[in-house]
């Protein structure tokens, strides 16, 4: 198992701080990505007329993935025996895309920019780049 946070000094627990997706790197340059993972939200929920509220998806994805950072350096899986998103993979969260309220197609096309922006910066890298977008 891999180390845990514990042995830092600073604890970084789930239910404190800044959640993040995982408890992990916010990079709000987004012409500054390093990383092998990108996170992006959308919030959009701009068609819906009766049951709204996929906009707080990403917000709700980031509370719940801060659980893969109680100590364990990933999350673990105990049918596997693994620890996957360990520290060995760098991940950023770029914080959300902007929606503009009641306008789809330029919320539409600043995901996009988000997007691309990913998608250059895996051009720059080493390796591959991936994208998560949150999405409910």
């Amino acid at each position: 198992m891999a180390e845990n946070t514990y042995e830092t000094g600073r604890l970084n627990l789930p239910f404190v701080g800044i959640s993040t997706f995982g408890k992990r790197p916010v990079c709000l340059d987004w012409d500054a990505i390093d990383a092998d993972v990108a996170v992006l939200g959308a919030p959009f929920d701009l068609g819906g007329q009766y049951r709204s509220g996929a906009r707080f998806g990403p917000r709700s994805i980031r509370d719940a993935s801060t659980l893969f950072s109680f100590g364990h350096a990933g999350a673990y899986d105990f049918e596997d025996d693994i620890t996957y998103l360990d520290q060995s993979v760098r991940i950023v969260d770029m914080g959300d895309a902007d929606m503009i309220h009641t306008d789809t197609v330029n919320s539409h096309a600043n995901i996009e920019y988000g997007v691309r922006k990913i998608l250059a910066a895996g051009s720059k890298l080493p390796g591959p780049v991936m994208l998560i977008l949150l999405h409910r």
